[in-house]
């Protein structure tokens, strides 16, 4: 399943747009996203604002100030001394965003659990048949290719992430992220299954959320560990995938030109004071 309700804001912050655009407007965009998915009745819908009202100020005044801090850190270990992102950085900032990624599921999974206990059954029909029509999507678009299209797009979309950083890639660079395409091999059908794997799981604890008094803690333990649905052979792709991503980081770091470096030093505090800019502070009490 989807992560629900209130985490689109992760992914809309690596839009050309940036945050600063989207994060004020989450409160009108996250309840048309949910739409997509789940048609909610009126007592949902209030119910839903009330809660995103609630954790947007919750966020905005406790974690906004941490990813700028962060994205700042990583700008520091560039400049002081001027030095590479090594694969030790990069296993280090990943931990932290998983972290990250973590204390937001344990704070919104109660809502989340909450808003999607009142669904009636029609509701939760719904929301798996739009579920596995972006399954049948994603097979579309990386499984059902030719594997020589499947390598070529990768390597596009990494090389396109990569760009926005740094800027425009050496000719080593390409060729690192064509290696790097190449030795992760042809899995994405292994991905997927997995997708179903958790969403199986979510549909198992949905049909309990009437009765059973563990309802909300088995929710909210997926939502926040749904690696623990993985079986043995998908966590070891999972993990060597994930070794070869980080290789091929810490390579493109060693491999940086002064203008690269200057270009991605730049993004950064972009970002971060694009971060600053959504701080909110909690307001003066009277005393």
């Amino acid at each position: 399943m989807r992560n629900a309700i209130l985490i689109m804001f992760i992914f809309l912050t690596v839009t050309a747009c940036g945050p600063r655009w989207y994060y004020p407007h989450l409160d009108w965009l996250l309840p048309w996203y949910v739409k997509d998915y789940i048609s909610l009745n009126t007592r949902q819908r209030g119910e839903l604002a009330t809660r995103l009202a609630r954790h947007l100020l919750w966020h905005c005044q406790t974690q906004v100030p941490t990813y700028a801090a962060f994205l700042r850190g990583i700008k520091s270990d560039l400049q002081n001394p001027p030095g590479t992102l090594t694969s030790d950085h990069i296993w280090g900032y990943a931990a932290a965003l998983k972290a990250y990624w973590k204390d937001l599921m344990r704070r919104i999974g109660p809502d989340v659990a909450a808003i999607l206990a009142t669904a009636s059954d029609d509701q939760i029909a719904e929301l798996y048949k739009n579920i596995e029509q972006d399954n049948r999507e994603l097979e579309y678009t990386y499984v059902d290719p030719p594997v020589e299209e499947i390598f070529k797009n990768r390597t596009a979309r990494m090389a396109d992430r990569l760009e926005h950083w740094i800027g425009t890639l050496g000719d080593d660079q390409m060729k690192a992220v064509q290696r790097w395409s190449y030795q992760l091999g042809n899995t994405a059908d292994q991905w997927i299954a997995n997708r179903r794997r958790v969403q199986q799981a979510f549909g198992e604890i949905l049909a309990r959320r009437h009765e059973d008094p563990a309802y909300r803690q088995g929710f909210i333990r997926l939502l926040t560990w749904p690696e623990t649905r993985r079986t043995e052979r998908y966590q070891r792709l999972h993990d060597r995938r994930t070794h070869l991503t980080v290789a091929l980081l810490a390579e493109i770091g060693a491999m940086l030109t002064p203008a690269q470096r200057a270009h991605f030093l730049d993004e950064l505090e972009a970002l971060a004071e694009d971060f600053d800019a959504l701080t909110c502070r909690p307001p003066n009490r009277a005393l």
